[in-house]
Parts: structure tokens; sequence; C-alpha cells
């Protein structure tokens, strides 16, 4: 089984990214969107996948999605989270 990760950025990001972010403008608030994520997460996780929840840099977010030339949007933010997470645990180089 492969991990699913839901990413979330912080609430002192949330204003930058509801301009930054399309998808985010459907949302009320901060906590409005935050549910909405935990309930996906939920959702993941009773249907038997291994989810978790990842706070992600919002700067590093948009940073990526611009060095791969893709929108910012929740489904990328989630292929974000996965990708930081790995890049995470890469050995350090002995470079």
């Amino acid at each position: 089984m492969s991990k699913i990760l839901v990413g979330v950025v912080s609430a002192a990001d949330f204003e930058r990214a509801h301009a930054l972010i399309p998808e985010f403008s459907s949302y009320r608030g901060y906590d409005d969107w935050l549910d909405s994520r935990h309930g996906r997460f939920m959702g993941l996780s009773l249907g038997g996948a291994d989810a978790s929840l990842v706070t992600v840099a919002l700067d590093d977010f948009i940073d990526w999605c611009g060095e791969r030339d893709l929108r910012p949007s929740e489904t990328a933010l989630d292929a974000f989270a996965l990708h930081a997470t790995l890049r995470s645990r890469e050995p350090l180089s002995a470079a």
C-alpha cells in the first residue's frame, strides 16, 4: 500500500495561498478549508489508505510548482507534500 499525503498550509500562510490557489476561493476561510482537508484525510483513512496530513511551507510549494510549470492547486499541494517528505528522507551526499 502506498502512502497518501494530504498537504496543508499554516493559518499564517493561508491568506497568501488564498490569493495564489484558485480552488481556495470556494472556502469561507482557513477553518473551512482545513475541515475539507481533514475530511479528505478521514475519507482516505476510513477507506483503508495509509494517509497522513502534512504541513508544507507555502513558499517552497509555490517555487516547486513554478519549477515544474504546474498551476498551484490542492492536487499539486498533495503531490508536493509527498515530494517534500520523500526528499527529507534522502541521505545527505558526501560532496
